[in-house]
């Protein structure tokens, strides 16, 4: 009997530890990531240069506006795909969301 292995992809939302819009671990964020503690729950953050666009995001995140600044912010399909306090919301000029806090 020959076994096979299926393998997933990891989602964007939620799935990895100290990436983009994660909470910043025990060993803090992924490289080239800062913690951002005002942030509900933390944040792991990478700024970015244009709303709206990949702006120097990795791949599954989008630029957004979070509260003054520009950061990068996984893209989701619904509240779900987030974490608590933050919501899945359309980001301007484009027809994607992005997981942002809530206010």
């Amino acid at each position: 009997m020959r076994l096979t292995r299926v393998l997933f992809p990891l989602l964007a939302c939620g799935d990895s530890n100290g990436g983009v819009g994660e909470s910043c671990g025990e060993d803090g964020c992924d490289s080239g990531l800062s913690c951002r503690r005002d942030f509900p729950g933390t944040f792991c953050a990478q700024d970015c240069t244009a709303e709206g666009e990949g702006g120097g995001c990795p791949s599954g995140a989008l630029c957004t506006r979070q509260f003054d600044a520009l950061m990068c912010s996984p893209v989701c399909d619904a509240e779900s795909d987030c974490r608590d306090s933050y919501a899945c919301n359309g980001v301007s000029n484009t027809n994607l969301k992005a997981c942002q806090v809530k206010l």
